[in-house]
């Protein structure tokens, strides 16, 4: 059995208890594109203590009436119809009320081509226009777009994600209010903004969506990627989001604290900006100081910005061709040193250890244990 047969089981299920229920929002208009479905999301009158008492449920969200079913091998996250109170914080609505109907529920969704539903026999059910907006090619806002954005301004974002997935132009009076309304973007959280711009450089039509920024200046209202943006708008190969990220930090100059990257993430950009900025080939140094991934991240960034030849090749060689790759390589393990100099252990050892191999790096000395040894003693200091 398919997923969307176990979501419509689930709807029957649902209907046998006397409910109401639907699949709504990005499954109903994928199906209809013949796209492959990833979540399910069904709607319902029921709350979520009735839908607790008929499936295996956990309560995932149940401040704003969802929980997640699990049926079979899927998981599907069921919400009670609700409309939405005042918004905080440009992203959440303070209180909802389940006192609802389901046309109420829809319309108080993003987008029209969002806002389908699909009952248990498969059949549409439409209450914002979104059929005619999916055969235009068309991201509509429900209702008044400065109110839909006004309310919760990752939809902006999301905008130019679905534009990205689909191809679909933006309509004019949503681009406005986007353009209007694009200040709000900083106020929301900057691991959901950096999320949606994940999932958009994922997409097909990439271009389109990154156009799109820039006709409505979002891209200034984005700490450090402005001009990454405006360059990759204009280049016919365009890069992957590790790649995004160091190209446009490295044109900005450096990684903007206003985003929230992980450690390892922050000093991965920070480092292939500094890397795309060297001379390259790299010399053997450089690649065993910063290995071969952010070389090579190093690398591809250089050859984006046109400054460098494309040479993950040759630096896949040359790295694998070191004369050495880690200290713990060294023919002359670190009590042998201690032993034969009688010196006691300390801070000493680790920068003779530096310092053979940054001599086996350039040539000057082989990782040989007699050679290391007679390097020991010629440069062990009293």
């Amino acid at each position: 059995m398919s997923t969307i047969n176990r979501a419509m089981k689930v709807i029957q299920v649902l209907k046998q208890n006397g409910y109401e229920a639907f699949i709504v929002g990005g499954a109903v208009r994928d199906h209809l594109l013949k796209m492959p479905l990833t979540d399910i999301d069904i709607t319902t009158n029921a709350k979520p203590y009735q839908v607790a008492k008929l499936f295996k449920t956990a309560p995932t969200g149940i401040k704003y009436g969802t929980v997640t079913v699990y049926y079979g091998q899927d998981t599907f996250e069921v919400t009670t119809y609700r409309i939405d109170g005042p918004y905080q914080n440009a992203r959440h609505p303070e209180e909802v009320s389940f006192e609802a109907t389901v046309e109420d529920d829809v319309k108080r969704r993003d987008f029209t081509i969002n806002g389908l539903l699909m009952n248990d026999q498969y059949q549409i059910v439409d209450y914002v226009n979104g059929q005619a907006d999916l055969n235009a090619k068309l991201i509509r806002a429900i209702g008044d777009p400065h109110t839909r954005f006004e309310e919760d301004a990752l939809r902006m974002m999301r905008a130019f994600y679905f534009q990205s997935k689909l191809g679909f132009q933006i309509e004019r009076n949503t681009r406005d209010a986007i353009f209007e309304l694009r200040h709000n973007i900083p106020k929301i959280s900057n691991e959901r903004v950096l999320a949606e711009l994940i999932k958009m450089f994922k997409g097909p039509y990439l271009k389109r969506a990154i156009q799109s920024m820039i006709t409505t200046q979002v891209h200034e209202v984005l700490p450090g990627l402005k001009e990454g943006l405006l360059f990759t708008q204009k280049m016919e190969e365009l890069p992957f989001v590790d790649a995004f990220f160091t190209l446009s930090f490295a044109l900005h100059g450096s990684v903007p604290k206003e985003w929230t990257f992980s450690n390892k993430h922050r000093h991965r950009y920070e480092t292939g900006s500094f890397l795309a900025k060297q001379p390259q080939p790299y010399d053997a140094h450089t690649l065993y100081t910063y290995g071969l991934d952010l070389c090579l991240l190093g690398n591809r960034v250089s050859y984006l910005l046109g400054k460098s030849k494309n040479l993950k090749q040759q630096i896949e060689y040359d790295f694998s061709h070191l004369p050495i790759q880690s200290d713990l390589d060294l023919k002359l393990r670190a009590p042998e040193m201690i032993e034969m100099t009688g010196k006691k252990a300390g801070s000493w050892v680790k920068q003779m250890q530096t310092d053979m191999v940054n001599a086996i790096l350039k040539g000057t000395l082989k990782n040989d244990k007699q050679e290391l040894e007679a390097y020991l003693l010629a440069h062990i200091k009293e």
